[in-house]
């Protein structure tokens, strides 16, 4: 006479536990698998940020807790930009022509501190205070760039920072 039959819990049933143990046992394999092959496959934290920090004078200096661009593994990250003149560190402009003009102008700044140049740059997100701003910026950023234009995210957001009217980010392949 089994436990399970004194208990009166079908035969079938009595092997749950096992199963269920099983299982879990299959489940934490896999895991532990996968976390493997993903620390082989991702550096650890540390040496993922262990790139070159970019700055230049050339662009306004970051007005909050990050870098204006990060060179790590062959790419160079450009945070975004806003409207603001370096020269001064004031706000330029009140069109969406004067203020893209200059966040353009801040792109190129610092993709070209961190070694690239805008042909090297293969995405780039721009965020609008005013989707109707979308064919005005469109028609500067096709001065900036030529074919094989980079790809790109356009997304109206609620607000800018300060006020802008528009923010791009980009990334660059860095040339070897």
């Amino acid at each position: 006479v089994s436990y399970a039959s004194t208990l009166k819990i079908p035969q079938s049933d009595a092997r749950a536990p096992l199963r269920r143990r099983q299982d879990l046992a299959k489940a934490r394999a896999a895991l532990a698998h996968a976390r493997a092959a993903l620390a082989h496959a991702w550096p650890p934290r540390d040496e993922r940020q262990s790139g070159e920090v970019i700055n230049t004078p050339k662009a306004p200096a970051a007005i909050g807790p990050y870098s204006q661009a990060i060179k790590v593994q062959g790419m160079l990250y450009v945070s975004g930009q806003i409207p603001i003149d370096p020269a001064t560190g004031a706000f330029s402009g009140t069109t969406i022509e004067v203020q893209a003009k200059t966040v353009f102008e801040n792109l190129k700044a610092i993709v070209e501190a961190g070694g690239c140049d805008m042909k090297d740059v293969v995405k780039c997100t721009v965020l609008l205070a005013d989707m109707g701003d979308f064919g005005k910026v469109n028609e500067i950023y096709a001065t900036y760039f030529s074919t094989p234009y980079p790809a790109r995210a356009a997304f109206a957001v609620k607000a800018l920072p300060m006020g802008a009217l528009v923010e791009i980010e980009c990334i660059a392949a860095v040339p070897s």
